[in-house]
């Protein structure tokens, strides 16, 4: 009897394997090992891509990164792939993150300044230096992450009590606080302060307008989390679970402009001080847009209407150009679904499904994909 049941166990495993040769080996077979993330002069930043799921109705993978290193131009390995993040250089220094903790390497890619701060780098505009000056996040006595600056050399130029901090400019930063640092509901009070960590601007209620770091003061808007799901070819996600969730914003669904999300459409975004948003097409498609986005169902957020520039497909449109305002809310900007000129330039699909159309669920799903 034992030997029929070891029989029907190797047949089982023999099915499994060559299930896998068929449909999961092959998926991997033209992959590039190690991954390309930043292609720099001497050096490229790698990681391990790994194929996580293969949406219905789309045409490419979709993929996860992990383990991040460095090799020089011949391929030798400079700093071994066991990073959550590297970052590409900023004033000679480059971000990373390790058991949840920030650092930075130098120039040489030592360590410059120890991984201690809490969080995890994976964009470019999330943690970089600035006028020698750059902000990062640290857990307070009670656990909860607030932001301040420091310097090249690692020294804590400021206090660590900010809920918002920007880049310096001109020796200037916007910073936010709020009225309660424990409740994300509360109003945020913005202010400016110099690169000694002294307020040259007072803290009032508002929003800061704009991402050239050429602020001006504008009474917020009321925006709220969006309480329909949310399908991005073909994977499907509660919206309260993506770290920068859509909104609605008048009775208006919004989508988010971030890296990873648009990468989920077959998009690139970026983004620059003289430029401002940069979509085109072409993005590898990646998954890693789930996190906490600090949002409550039916609990207004402040928000403000973004001014700055949008380029699609090489082609700039101008605020006034679209029939729905763009909104600018916690350094991302949002465009209106319902904008159909840059949904059909951005090569996206978008449908509504009500609750009634699908199962066990009260809710209605917004449905994006790619043409």
């Amino acid at each position: 009897m034992s030997g029929t049941k070891g029989m029907e166990k190797m047949k089982k495993l023999a099915l499994i394997l060559v299930f896998l040769t068929v449909f999961g080996i092959q998926s991997f077979a033209n992959e590039e090992t190690p991954y390309v993330i930043y292609d720099l002069d001497d050096y490229k930043i790698v990681c391990e891509r790994v194929r996580v799921a293969v949406p219905h109705e789309y045409d490419g993978p979709v993929y996860s990164y992990r383990n991040y290193g460095v090799v020089d131009k011949a391929g030798n390995v400079v700093i071994q792939q066991k990073y959550q993040g590297i970052l590409s250089p900023s004033e000679g220094l480059s971000a990373f993150s390790i058991d949840g903790k920030i650092g930075f390497f130098n120039e040489n890619w030592e360590v410059a300044i120890e991984a201690k701060y809490d969080g995890m780098v994976s964009s470019p505009s999330e943690v970089f230096f600035s006028e020698g000056l750059c902000a990062v996040p640290k857990k307070n006595d009670d656990n909860y992450r607030l932001w301040g600056y420091i310097d090249r050399e690692g020294n804590e130029i400021t206090e660590f009590i900010y809920d918002h901090a920007e880049p310096f400019k001109n020796g200037v930063a916007t910073v936010g606080i709020r009225e309660d640092v424990y409740n994300y509901n509360t109003k945020m009070k913005y202010g400016k302060i110099d690169n000694m960590g002294n307020v040259i601007e007072p803290f009032k209620f508002g929003y800061a307008l704009g991402m050239d770091y050429e602020y001006l003061w504008q009474e917020p808007i009321e925006i709220q989390l969006s309480q329909n799901l949310v399908e991005l070819n073909g994977v499907r996600y509660k919206n309260s679970d993506i770290e920068y969730p859509f909104i609605n914003y008048l009775g208006y669904a919004y989508m988010p402009l971030t890296y990873y999300g648009a990468r989920m459409l077959g998009i690139n975004c970026d983004w620059t001080e003289s430029d401002g948003v940069m979509l085109s097409l072409g993005g590898v498609p990646s998954e890693d847009i789930k996190g906490n986005n600090g949002m409550i169902e039916g609990v207004c957020e402040l928000a403000n209407f973004y001014k700055g520039k949008l380029t699609i497909n090489g082609k700039l449109y101008e605020y006034g150009d679209t029939a729905y305002p763009l909104i600018h809310y916690k350094n991302v900007v949002y465009i209106p679904v319902l904008w159909q000129k840059g949904m059909e330039e951005l090569g996206i699909e978008y449908s509504f499904l009500g609750a009634e159309k699908l199962e066990n669920s009260d809710r209605g799903m917004m449905v994006f994909k790619t043409k």
